[in-house]
């Protein structure tokens, strides 16, 4: 039982195997230097770092500042007018002169003294019929304000030697005596 060289040849012919060569690649993906890596994160984190301080001052610097501003900001009382580093308050009620200037000076305050043109430009906008002001004539001196300063550039409109007591009347002085009542504008410095 010999098998004959041909049938042998035919065999191996067809029984051939056929090698095929896969090479996988082994290199893994490229990778980033490690300074790469580091100065993005590093960046991100020193914005983070440099947003949140300044948010946090932010923050700090203006409860400061309204803590300031309630607290030591010069301001009036209630029912009291500022203007130019002043309070006003404009009394309801009337009473003399000496009763008025007495209520000022029982609120730390005194009788109105305009004391330039840029002061009496507000009060000529006021165009009630009168208010007593810390002005009165002095028999040897004129007319002197309530803070010792004397009258000058302006005219008392005055219709008798008794009446020493001004009032503002319609943006002008008015002398009237002392004892009628009106009412009063009291002046003192914002605190």
């Amino acid at each position: 039982m010999e098998a004959s060289r041909s049938e042998i040849s035919a065999a191996d012919e067809s029984e051939e195997v056929t090698y095929t060569s896969l090479k996988f690649s082994q290199t893994p993906p490229r990778a980033k230097a490690p300074q790469e890596k580091k100065v993005p994160h590093l960046w991100t984190a020193v914005l983070k770092g440099l947003a949140i301080g300044f948010g946090t001052l932010s923050i700090f610097l203006a409860i400061v500042l309204i803590w300031k501003m309630s607290d030591c900001h010069p301001h009036c009382p209630q029912q009291w007018m500022a203007y130019r580093g002043s309070c006003y308050f404009f009394s309801k009620e009337k009473k003399d002169w000496n009763s008025s200037q007495e209520s000022c000076r029982a609120q730390g305050a005194h009788l109105l003294v305009i004391s330039d043109t840029l002061e009496m430009d507000l009060f000529k906008r006021i165009q009630a019929e009168c208010f007593w002001i810390g002005l009165r004539n002095s028999t040897s001196s004129g007319w002197i304000w309530e803070d010792g300063s004397v009258l000058s550039d302006a005219r008392v409109h005055s219709n008798s030697h008794v009446q020493n007591c001004a009032v503002l009347m319609k943006h002008q002085f008015r002398a009237s005596s002392c004892e009628v009542s009106a009412p009063w504008i009291c002046e003192k410095a914002l605190r």
